[in-house]
Order: structure tokens, then C-alpha cells, then sequence
């Protein structure tokens, strides 16, 4: 026992001694202690909100309602742990009269904790194929995937009290729809709970943290599937049909009178359903939050936080990595709620139970229209050759937006200007930059073959409930292979961060990007590698993550990281008199070596460049290095 503190402490426990210098440490859940930073570094400073009259707080419970939520009875000055959410859900449960049932997803959390799920419905048989049986829309909605982030939460614990229990006020809800609610996506963070959770946000006093026990921020590992939580979230996706899936949040960032917002897809994989929500969903939603006070907007990030009038960029058309652009590539129609983090607590909840209320009415009363726009969706997509996977700005179209009033000042503390709020209304008009036009365009492959080595991405595939067939022995296949070319270290992509991590590697990954260049290979596949047909309907999920130049394919994201090197290497003793040689047989070859010198001057000054340029075009050289080992079958 070398280290200082174990003797004593191995002592103490042996006589049962009290130990006043331990019992001083910071400890769980926040591991924070705050007394020795000065009142002001302990205090949000938050600029002053608009005032708002809402009519929507005719929800509240009254205070002796025996379900009353943690958050209405603090007046909204707390919200509930993970254990007291499940110990709320159980009593709801209990007073529902059968209507609603809690089930334990089948993965724990990465710390070990079980993951709630709720299911809303009137059937007796509340089994996925009961829900598929009754014909209803079943519509999943899930909350804290950000446990600071509380909102969503705390407005379904009023939904479905109101809808199952007591006077039963939206008892007519439940005829129409089934819901399965995920309460607490990131359960571990959700117990990491403290006062200082959430620097920007207006309430409640203690929230959880943003990232789980694995630190992974949970809404960037829908492609990847990391964590134990997101594959629970895609087992739902696969074991239910789901005809709606809701993201609930809560945004920072602007000062602007908009305390709900949430956003769709754009013309992204599923425009069909975007466009149902545009056409059928929008507006009776946007009268019933405005009829209530509330001030609606799509969600949105500023294009730069300290000059609005560049307009801002609306959460549409991103990466499959976030939850709702993971349901948009998979044609379930997505949303992610953003309820405005400088409102009042209290704002944030009504403004969610409104928008999720109201939601759930147009979903259950047009019922057949969105049906038919998820048929159209999900027959485009199974039948297109060519496969967008991303997209990028297009012409920007300029539209009115508020904000607060705001002036500039000279900061002692960062030496630039900074922006100063104010709760006046500012009028704008502003360019709305979102990404409207396809980009990275591929064929469609018939079939990939990822060999049987790389199992934890078959693992991934097979969690994504992706189809596919299993080698049962060595087969020769004849395959496109790409050899990967210009590699560097890449970047992740935070649409909501001014600040980029200067440390290669992102959400516990070194990300790299390259130019995948073809070959054409007999490649004899071991036994256990499988065969994915892409005419399946995942299959553009399938693409997504396969090919390898899209930003999130499993090589983007670094599977496949062991593949980037040259297993061999020659002494230049070998080498260099081979070069020689090599030259002195082809005019052609040197003719090509003298245009390389010529025109690449880091090439010109690298003697171990031009080593390996010459070793590159031996048959030494490693065949597979830089190969993407997953075939594609055209």
C-alpha cells in the first residue's frame, strides 16, 4: 500500500473511525464542491426574457392531485431524478387503469442502470403486434437523450396523466393514437445531477448532464451505436412501427422572443413526410401554441451568435447521427423539439405538453394522409439508383425574424466586441441558410460483403436491424473495393458549438476523411462474413453507413482505422538501387517521376516520399493497404 491515502484509510475502516478529512471531498452525484468559488461564478446570468401571458397553465395540476408532477408541485423550480421518474411512472401506471404499461429496454445503461420505457394505449394486447393490430398511428416519444434538457419529460408526465387518469381531460387522445415514451434516454447522466448542469439555461435548480458514464453526447451515436442507450433507442425503431417519432430538447444560444420550436427534415431522405408536416401538421399546431400564449418558430441556430442579421441555419438535412435525421433515413417522420433554454422552466413544459398535445390530435385525426406520405417515402427510397447522402447549402432565402434588441460593448475579458441583450423586439429580415441541395450523390450498390473479421460492425449492422445473410464458408466474390486515398484526420461536425475540440478525435472516435478510389477484385471472403442486399428497406441506411466516403460510415468514423497503413516497408539500402533500376528500364516511369518532382514540392523534398512512391509501384507492396475491406456488388 504505496499510495498516501490507502493506509489510513484501510485503518479506519478496520476500527470503524469517522474520517472528517475524507468526508470533505466532493462527492457523488455532482462531485462539485462549490464553496470555495466567489457568489458570482455560482449565479446564471441570463439575459432578461420577453414577457409572455400563456393561458396554457389551465394544465397545471391542482395541488392536490395525487399525480402531480415534481416539476408543478416546485413550481417549476424541480425536476425529477431518474429514480424518482420511475417511482412517478409507477404510480401513473398504476392509476391508469391498464392503459399504461412500463417495460425495461434490453441493454442497461453504460453504468449499469435499466432503461425505462413507457407504452400508452388502449389495447389490451400492448405487444408491437398488438399496437400494429389496431390500425392506430403508434408515435414514439422520447426525452433527456440531454438530461439538462428536462422539458420534454416533464410535459409527457402531464400528457399522459391527462390522458389515462382522473377526469381523463384528453382521454380522446388515446382512441386515436398508441405511444411508447422513453422518459430518460441518458439515464447516467440524468444521475449526475447537480446545480451547475446547465449554464445557459433558465431552470430548473438542478438538472443532470449532457453526456452519459461513457461521456458520449448521445445524439451523435444514431449511425455508430456506441452506446448501450441508442441501441435500446433502434430496437424500438425495429421491433415497433413506428408511424412518428418526436426528440424532445431543450436550444440555447440567441435572445429571441420564440420559446417553441421544433424542426423536420427538409427535402432530405423522406420529403414526403416533410412535407405532410409542413402542409397538414404545421398549422393547427402553430394556432394551438399561439391561442396559448406561446411564440412558435422552426428551431433554429444563429449563423453567428454575435450578429444576427447573417440569419441562422435551421436544424434540417443533417447527419443521420441525430436522432431525427436517423428516423428521416429510416421513413419514420421525425421531429426534434426545442423548447428556448433562456424561457422560464415553467414556459418550456407548456410550450412541449401544447406542442406534443396538439401533434398528437393532427397525427391521430390524419392518420391515412401520413400513412401515405410514409408509403411514397419508403418507395422512393427502395427504388433509387442514385443514393444521396448528404447535402449543402443552397441559395438562401430571406425571411421576418425577431429577436431581442441588442447593442455592442468592448469586453475587458475577451478584448472583442460582445453583444448585449435586451427584451425589446428587434424586427429582421434574415437569410435562412439551410441545406437544400444534394451533395454527395453515389450509386446504388446491389449487394455489400463485409468480411467476417470486422465484427463489431457487423455487430452495428445487425443492431441497426439491417438484413442480411451469413457465409457459411469461404466464397469468392467479385467486388468493388476502394483504396482510400488522401486520409487525414477529420473533424466532428457540432451545429451548435462556436468552439471545435482542437483534440484529434471526437465522441470516442478518430474520424477520417479520404477519396475513395476503386478497384475491381476476386476478394475470397471467410465464413462468417455476411452479404447485404441493399434492396431492403434499410438499405439506404445500409449505404449510408457503407459507403466510405459518407460522414457516417462506420470507415468515416473509424472502424476501420487498423486498414491505413502499409503492413511492409523497405530498407532504403533495398530500395533505393531497385529505384534506379526501375527507372533506368521506363522512359515512361521516369518521365512520370521527373513531372512529380517538378510539380509537388513537398514530394520534391521528402527522400522517404520518394522512397515509397517507388515502393508503391512494386509488387512488395502491400496490396491492402489503405483498403476499405467492405466490397460493394454493382
Amino acid at each position: 500500500m504505496k499510495h498516501p491515502l490507502l493506509r489510513p484509510l484501510v485503518v479506519a475502516m478496520l476500527l470503524g473511525a469517522a474520517l472528517p478529512a475524507l468526508a470533505a471531498l466532493p462527492s457523488a452525484p455532482s462531485y462539485i464542491d462549490d464553496s470555495g468559488y466567489s457568489p458570482a461564478a455560482k449565479q446564471r446570468i441570463l439575459p432578461p426574457m420577453f414577457a409572455q401571458a400563456l393561458t396554457s397553465t389551465r394544465y397545471l395540476a391542482k395541488p392536490d392531485n395525487p399525480l402531480i408532477t415534481q416539476a408543478e408541485a416546485s413550481e417549476f423550480r424541480q425536476t425529477s431524478n431518474y429514480d424518482e421518474t420511475r417511482a412517478y411512472m409507477t404510480r401513473l401506471a398504476a392509476a391508469s387503469g391498464g392503459n399504461i404499461v412500463l417495460n425495461d429496454l434490453p441493454e442497461k445503461s453504460a453504468e449499469g442502470h435499466p432503461m425505462l420505457m413507457a407504452i400508452a394505449s388502449l389495447e389490451v394486447d400492448k405487444s408491437p403486434a398488438g399496437l400494429n393490430e389496431s390500425g392506430k398511428p403508434t408515435i414514439f416519444v422520447e426525452a433527456q437523450i440531454h438530461p439538462g434538457e428536462a422539458n420534454g419529460k416533464d410535459a409527457m408526465f402531464m400528457l399522459l396523466r391527462d390522458m389515462t387518469t382522473g377526469d381523463k381531460p384528453l382521454a380522446a387522445l388515446l382512441e386515436k393514437v398508441n405511444i411508447l415514451f422513453i422518459p430518460t434516454v441518458n439515464v447516467d447522466g440524468d444521475l449526475r445531477r447537480s446545480a451547475y448542469g446547465r449554464i445557459n439555461q433558465n431552470g430548473p435548480d438542478e438538472t443532470g448532464w449532457r453526456v452519459n458514464g461513457l461521456n458520449y453526447n448521445l445524439n451523435r451515436d444514431f449511425t455508430k451505436l456506441d452506446s448501450a442507450e441508442i441501441r435500446n433507442v433502434a430496437w424500438v425503431f425495429n421491433t415497433y412501427q413506428l408511424s412518428f417519432f418526436a426528440d424532445t430538447h431543450s436550444t440555447d444560444g440567441a435572445m429571441y422572443p420564440y420559446d417553441s420550436s421544433y424542426c423536420h427534415n427538409g427535402n432530405g431522405w423522406s420529403p414526403a413526410s416533410s412535407a405532410w408536416m409542413d402542409n397538414v401538421m404545421r398549422a393547427p399546431v402553430y394556432q394551438a401554441l399561439e391561442a396559448d400564449g406561446h411564440v412558435v418558430h422552426e428551431c433554429i441556430s444563429l449563423n453567428s451568435n454575435q450578429d444576427p442579421s447573417q440569419g441562422y441555419y435551421p436544424y434540417r438535412t443533417d447527419y443521420a447521427r441525430f436522432s431525427n435525421q436517423y428516423g428521416d433515413i429510416r421513413n419514420v417522420p421525425s421531429i426534434l423539439i426545442e423548447q428556448h433554454a433562456l424561457h422560464p422552466y415553467q414556459t418550456q413544459v407548456l410550450g412541449n405538453y401544447v406542442m406534443l398535445k396538439s401533434m398528437f390530435q393532427v397525427i391521430g385525426d390524419q392518420a391515412v394522409s401520413l400513412n401515405e406520405a410514409i408509403r411514397q417515402d419508403r418507395e422512393r427510397l427502395e427504388t433509387q439508383e442514385q443514393v444521396t447522402l448528404t447535402w449543402k447549402p443552397g441559395k438562401a432565402q430571406t425571411t421576418a425574424f425577431t429577436v431581442g434588441d441588442y447593442r455592442y460593448e468592448q469586453s475587458p475579458i475577451t478584448g472583442a466586441r460582445t453583444i448585449v441583450w435586451s427584451n425589446t423586439a428587434k424586427k429582421l429580415k434574415v437569410p435562412v441558410t439551410g441545406n437544400t441541395e444534394p451533395d454527395l450523390v453515389v450509386k446504388r450498390p446491389r449487394q455489400y460483403v463485409v468480411p467476417g473479421q470486422w465484427r463489431e460492425v457487423i455487430a452495428r449492422l445487425k443492431a441497426h436491424g439491417i438484413h442480411m445473410t451469413t457465409l457459411d464458408k469461404p466464397t469468392p466474390i467479385a467486388v468493388t473495393l476502394y483504396r482510400m486515398d488522401e486520409v487525414k484526420v477529420a473533424g466532428g461536425f457540432e451545429p451548435d458549438r462556436t468552439q471545435s475540440n482542437q483534440i484529434p478525435g471526437y465522441e470516442g472516435r478518430l474520424l477520417v476523411s479520404g477519396v475513395a478510389k476503386p478497384l475491381e477484385r476476386l476478394q475470397t471472403f471467410p465464413a462468417g462474413s455476411v452479404v447485404i442486399d441493399t434492396d431492403q428497406p434499410l438499405g439506404v441506411l445500409a449505404v449510408n453507413l457503407l459507403y466510405p466516403e459518407s460522414p457516417d460510415s462506420f470507415w468515416a468514423w473509424g472502424f476501420f482505422n487498423s486498414t491505413l497503413v502499409a503492413a511492409e516497408e523497405p530498407e532504403e539500402y533495398v530500395m533505393e538501387p531497385m529505384a534506379r533500376k526501375m527507372l533506368a528500364e521506363s522512359p515512361e516511369l521516369k518521365a512520370e517521376f521527373d513531372s512529380k518532382l517538378k510539380n509537388d514540392k513537398a514530394f520534391a523534398a521528402s527522400p522517404s516520399a520518394r522512397l515509397h512512391w517507388f515502393y508503391a509501384r512494386t509488387p512488395f507492396y502491400d496490396v491492402n493497404a489503405f483498403v476499405y475491406p467492405v466490397g460493394a456488388v454493382y
